[in-house]
């Protein structure tokens, strides 16, 4: 008995990982029959949604049919939440017969609604962005006229009619074009997914503006709503965000409906010297529903490029004096670092005076607007550099830029003196016993 249940584990455990994966409402088939009320041809839409990334990111096969008319689509769906799944503007166009539809599909756009209908059976009902005036004109598709009543009837189907898929079956798209779908540099067109970014920092701040006072957007990181519905006009709204290590899924959804569109809202993000944008005004984005960022953050190339920071107090250091402001604490793994200090204002004859551990390494050093360079020793354990202002230039208080550089690795400080106050830097050198 207990040789069956481990030859059984055994099994299960060679088997693909998605089977352990958390079960989704969305994944699966879709399908719909559409017969208007104005007695046009019936339309047949199937809709096959894969298995997601990350539980985020949905490939999907969009199948139209009307009459003689069949065509296959890929698509990406986003999750916003756990009932509603975005619909990628672009849709591209697998086969196509017998006449193409041009950019009618651009009128599936907006967010598929989950709910149950009375019978308990799962559905996927559109929800379109309605726009007063398309950002583009309705293609003069070049159709022969034995097939104009077919395209009317399409036409209206995907701009006008309710459309609510029923599920048929949770058994997921799958097919070896998924991952173009979900790969920017391998995708035949443009789904919404950004190139992937590599962020020097897991800490970072976003900021949101529109230069509409009516729009509205949502951001979600990793599944998780971070900013929901949020209104956004001239007046930036910022916020921290904090990633995981390792991919990161980051969306910009857009939120308007009506004849409020095209959402206007701009993203802003910065990790240490890395900053990028999420643009509903740019061209590719323009009416869309959502923009995605895959932010990649990788903790061993953070600690080559960024110094770690030093908890104060820590053994050994003396309490900070009345006269004294500690700027910042790091710790350093080299004997030396360099010291850049420079004006990034108006050079304003500032001058000041620098000792490390109570030993002068400069006296009335000027501050200049072209960085100047000190190399320091550092002695094992705890070091403290110590800036003096010497007098206050023509424009107080005495300013000056500090970098401190070890390689590869760089941190900035604004030091503001005073006469009579000095600023701080506290470095821990980490001797290795290697070294």
């Amino acid at each position: 008995m207990n040789k069956n249940i481990l030859i059984l584990s055994f099994f299960l455990l060679l088997q693909s990982p998605k089977i352990f994966s958390q079960p989704n409402v969305f994944t699966g088939t879709w399908q719909v029959e559409y017969l208007s009320n104005t007695g046009m041809a019936t339309v047949y839409m199937e809709l096959q949604i894969a298995y997601p990334e990350k539980n985020i990111l949905f490939p999907a096969k969009l199948t139209l049919q009307c009459d003689s008319f069949k065509a296959t689509y890929e698509l990406l769906l986003v999750k916003k939440n756990s009932r509603e799944i975005a619909i990628s503007k672009n849709k591209y166009p697998v086969s196509e017969k017998p006449f193409s539809l041009g950019d009618f599909t651009f009128f599936i756009n907006g967010i598929f609604d989950f709910s149950r209908d009375l019978k308990g059976e799962p559905t996927l009902t559109i929800q379109r962005f309605q726009l007063k005036h398309y950002p583009h004109p309705i293609p003069d598709t070049a159709i022969d006229k034995s097939y104009q009543s077919t395209a009317a009837a399409l036409l209206h189907f995907l701009k006008d009619a309710d459309i609510k898929l029923y599920k048929t079956n949770g058994i997921p798209w799958q097919h070896e074009n998924i991952e173009r779908v979900l790969s920017p540099s391998l995708s035949p067109v443009y789904f919404g997914i950004t190139d992937t970014i590599h962020v020097p920092l897991r800490s970072g701040v976003i900021n949101l503006n529109s230069i509409k006072k009516s729009d509205t957007v949502s951001v979600v990181l990793n599944g998780q709503t971070i900013i929901e519905q949020i209104g956004l006009n001239r007046k930036p709204h910022t916020d921290d965000i904090l990633l995981d290590t390792g991919l990161n899924i980051l969306v910009l959804f857009a939120d308007n409906f009506g004849e409020q569109l095209p959402n206007k809202g701009k993203l802003k993000l910065q990790f240490g010297n890395k900053k990028f944008n999420l643009d509903f005004n740019r061209n590719a984005d323009s009416a869309s529903s959502f923009i995605v960022a895959k932010l990649y953050y990788d903790r061993d190339k953070e600690k080559e490029i960024n110094f770690q920071d030093y908890r104060y107090p820590g053994v050994g250091d003396k309490p900070l004096q009345e006269n004294e402001k500690l700027v910042g604490s790091i710790v350093a793994t080299s004997k030396q670092v360099v010291l850049a200090i420079w004006d990034d204002a108006v050079e304003d004859g500032d001058s000041i005076s620098i000792n490390i551990n109570g030993e002068w390494i400069a006296k009335g050093f000027p501050v200049k607007k072209i960085p100047q360079f000190i190399t320091v020793t550092l002695k094992p354990g705890g070091n403290t550099i110590n800036f003096i202002a010497d007098n206050l230039g023509s424009i107080p208080p005495n300013t000056s830029v500090l970098e401190i550089i070890d390689g590869k690795k760089r941190k900035s400080y604004t030091l503001e003196t005073t006469v009579g106050e000095n600023n701080l830097v506290k470095i821990f050198y980490d001797l290795k016993p290697d070294r």
